[in-house]
């Protein structure tokens, strides 16, 4: 009873970090647009701020959960959890440039270290029979706190200044201090007992294409996110400088339900995909955005708010299932795979966001370099088409 008691408040303690962890990540396109005003800084240089978070923190990750699983070494949950909250929300006190990238670039590594070691925690801990659930709820809680995290600093923004998203740094401490008590740094043995490693006598079957599929699927969605974070992170500074129409509380609870929106795109294309096959769902979820994305700049009023929402929740749809088929197509590296996915496209997509401000410099419009972002979102289900993939999935 007492084991059972003290597992389950270790794993409460990795989903907590993970809600906190987050919550902090989507505050940076929200200040972006002050900090372009107050700072005077260029598109490419403000891009630059959200690159070099996404870089650092999804190139690291893959090397982060490769050498912990060599050596066993795991980061401190609480100890990664304030330092990416204390990173981001410091950002607003200083008009350093620098040192502003230097914050954010250390955010970014508490960020990549934190993930590996929660997951991992969850995974070890977690009954084999209630392993998916864990699992979900470990995700999704992650997909709750990135989508309201806009809101909450919209509003201390309009209402309180740039200044007072600092006081959001209080969760992620208070969050961390009582992670820490629940002991997530140390596992206790009489908690966890190490498994005996296990000889596989019948090897994974393989055959020559299934590297050529799955390069293909990372390109994929390496493109998708080229999209998808270039448009997450432009979209409030176009809401609020460009076309001045908005203000912050409402861009911000814009972007929070398109995040949602983006939420229930991967719940609903992870069922889809087991019920009908992950290709036929990877190739209509891709298809379906591209329009989506062409509403958001050629139309107004709700028809343009269809088609931020809607484009979020189908680019969402095919994030799991294409890490499905990346695991699928690589069983004998599902760990390298995940990685695939999770780090390097989310990296890639970090720095599109650069790319646009750049080209938002030289062609002098930032929706126009943004709307350049169809270019990548069409070019994604004409390749989908010729994934090669196991009939029947």
């Amino acid at each position: 009873m007492f084991i059972t008691a003290t597992i389950n408040k270790k794993i409460t303690g990795a989903i907590t970090g993970h809600f906190l962890i987050d919550l902090y990540t989507p505050i940076l396109p929200i200040i972006l647009p002050i900090l372009i005003d107050t700072m005077g800084l260029s598109y490419f240089l403000a891009g630059l701020i959200v690159t070099a978070f996404n870089v650092v923190s999804s190139i690291t990750q893959p090397f982060v959960g490769l050498y912990s699983d060599k050596t066993g070494w795991r980061a401190s949950v609480p100890l990664c959890v304030s330092i990416g909250s204390l990173g981001i929300c410091l950002t607003v006190f200083t008009n350093n440039y620098l040192l502003l990238l230097m914050l954010v670039m250390g955010a970014a590594i508490g960020h990549a270290l934190f993930h590996p070691s929660a997951m991992d925690l969850v995974y070890r801990l977690s009954p084999p029979a209630k392993r998916g659930m864990y699992n979900s709820i470990f995700t999704t809680s992650g997909s709750i706190s990135y989508s309201i995290g806009p809101f909450i600093a919209g509003v201390l923004i309009e209402f309180a200044g740039l200044p007072s998203v600092v006081w959001m740094v209080i969760p992620g401490i208070i969050g961390a201090a009582w992670i820490y008590r629940n002991d997530l740094r140390y596992l206790d043995e009489k908690v966890y007992e190490k498994p005996e490693k296990k000889v596989i006598s019948h090897p994974v079957e393989r055959k020559k294409f299934w590297w050529i599929p799955a390069g293909l699927v990372v390109i994929i969605c390496s493109l998708r996110a080229l999209a998808y974070v270039g448009l997450i992170t432009y979209l409030p500074t176009l809401l609020t400088l460009e076309s001045q129409e908005f203000d912050t509380v409402t861009t911000s609870l814009i972007i929070t339900i398109m995040l949602f929106f983006g939420v229930g795109g991967q719940i609903a294309g992870g069922y889809f995909s087991d019920r009908f096959g992950r290709k036929l769902m990877l190739v209509l979820g891709l298809l379906l955005a591209v329009p989506l994305f062409a509403l958001i700049f050629l139309a107004d009023g709700w028809l343009m708010y269809f088609g931020i929402m809607m484009y979020s929740f189908f680019a969402c749809f095919c994030y799991v299932t294409s890490v499905t088929m990346t695991q699928e197509l690589l069983p004998g590296n599902v760990a390298f795979a995940s990685g695939l996915i999770l780090g390097l496209c989310m990296g890639v997509g970090g720095v599109g966001a650069a790319v646009i401000g750049w080209a938002a410099d030289v062609m002098g419009s930032l929706s126009d370099a943004m709307f350049l972002l169809i270019i990548p979102t069409i070019l994604c289900p004409i390749l989908a088409l010729f994934v090669r993939y196991p009939a029947g999935n």
